[in-house]
């Protein structure tokens, strides 16, 4: 026996569709998009998904990284101006 979902989790879930079809569309107007769909790099792209994939999770997965590298050096760079002040103080 299959329970019946409320008609409100229907809703729900036509609301959450209704709006990432407009997320959707709205990243696949976007004229930057648009024009490296365009071009040489754009359709290569999009006649190999996995790379395309492949490509995403890479970026994704090194921000990470790079962000705490920036961060050490804002940090240390921080630091040192401290230092030369309080050196240069006493």
């Amino acid at each position: 026996m299959a329970k019946e979902e409320p008609p409100s989790i229907s809703k729900d879930l036509q609301e959450l569709q209704r709006k990432l079809s407009l997320l959707i569309d709205s990243v696949q107007n976007n004229s930057k998009v648009v024009a490296l769909m365009k071009s040489p790099v754009g359709q290569y792209l999009d006649k190999h998904p996995f790379l395309t994939l492949t490509l995403l999770v890479f970026v994704a997965v090194s921000a990470v990284p790079v962000g705490f590298f920036i961060l050490l050096v804002v940090l240390t760079s921080l630091a040192a101006f401290v230092g030369v002040i309080l050196l240069e103080d006493c």
